[in-house]
């Protein structure tokens, strides 16, 4: 008998763990939002005061920001560069189509107008972010707790039909 006892104990803790990952999930794809959103800062910052190759400004604006994007360089064109590293970016920030989509538009514009033409695109593209985190965060506000629950009450379901 204790031994069922903690294996129901067991399965409660498995399901709630399972709905915390969940609602860690809200939270990476909101911190990597927010990443993004200081790169675009920083690379109109950049753009403005260095106006140097597209390759070294974006590189060290990922670096100074931590944006977890593999850029590759200066081998390719940029547009096939700035793919690649959207392409690369890692499924643990649970980033939604709309995000995706938003991060590849970004790069399709970079080094291929005028200055103006760029820090246009980037404001642009920082108006339709402010949107998405805005989303991110009432998902966070509405789903987290409820993900958390819902794996608490799947476990001592399952825990109380085991009994």
């Amino acid at each position: 008998m204790p031994l069922k006892i903690l294996g129901c104990l067991l399965l409660v803790a498995a399901a709630y763990s399972a709905g915390a990952l969940l609602a860690k999930r809200l939270y990476a794809r909101r911190d990597f939002l927010n990443r993004f959103k200081a790169f675009l800062e920083a690379m109109k910052t950049r753009l403005r005061f260095s106006g140097g190759d597209i390759f070294i400004v974006v590189q060290s604006c990922m670096d100074q920001t931590r944006l977890p994007m593999p850029f590759c360089g200066g081998s390719e064109p940029f547009e096939a560069c700035w793919n690649k590293a959207v392409g690369g970016i890692p499924r643990f920030w649970s980033l939604g189509k709309a995000d995706i989509e938003l991060i590849y538009e970004c790069g399709s514009q970079l080094g291929k107008t005028d200055l103006e033409g760029q820090l246009s695109h980037l404001g642009l593209i920082e108006a339709r972010l402010d949107l998405l985190i805005a989303q991110a965060e009432e998902n966070i506000g509405k789903k987290s707790k409820l993900y958390k629950t819902m794996g608490f009450f799947a476990g001592a379901s399952a825990a109380i039909l085991l009994l």
